[in-house]
């Protein structure tokens, strides 16, 4: 008689289908829950200090940046009525101010909140700009 994986599958089949279903319907769940969490993981190892742009949410700066969302929250001026879900560019428009000023106050709150945790601040990219290029070494050509 045959042995093996398939084998079991099939006994079981057979002789516990509605158990058979939920173990495969587990397994496929848990799937499911490992791919999202390994793009989740990937996606923000790629996006770590973006430039802050209009389309950009408080959640997703703070994220971004590596920090708590009350200092974002804070450095914008929002009241303290929970997550606000507005882009930059709403939240700019509504309060009357430009976009500039609103990515520079943040962007300082974030300077601010990476010396006070001992972290190197480092260059951080200006509000609509790239990330700032550095130059690769320039080697000498015989």
């Amino acid at each position: 008689m045959a042995t093996g994986p398939v084998v079991t599958l099939r006994k079981l089949w057979r002789h516990n289908r509605w158990l058979t279903l939920a173990f495969l319907l587990t397994l496929t769940l848990a799937l499911v829950f490992i791919i999202r969490a390994g793009v989740f993981f990937v996606y923000w190892q790629q996006h770590q200090d973006e430039p802050i742009e209009g389309w950009m949410t408080v959640r997703y700066v703070a994220r971004s940046y590596r920090v708590d969302p009350k200092i974002v929250h804070d450095a914008i001026g929002l009241p303290r009525t929970g997550p606000d879900r507005r882009p930059l560019i709403r939240i700019a428009r509504e309060d009357g101010k430009p976009l500039d000023q609103i990515t520079e106050r943040v962007l300082e709150a974030i300077r601010a909140d990476r010396i006070a945790r001992g972290q190197p601040a480092g260059e951080l990219p200006g509000p609509g700009l790239n990330a700032p290029v550095t130059q690769p070494p320039a080697t000498s050509q015989p």
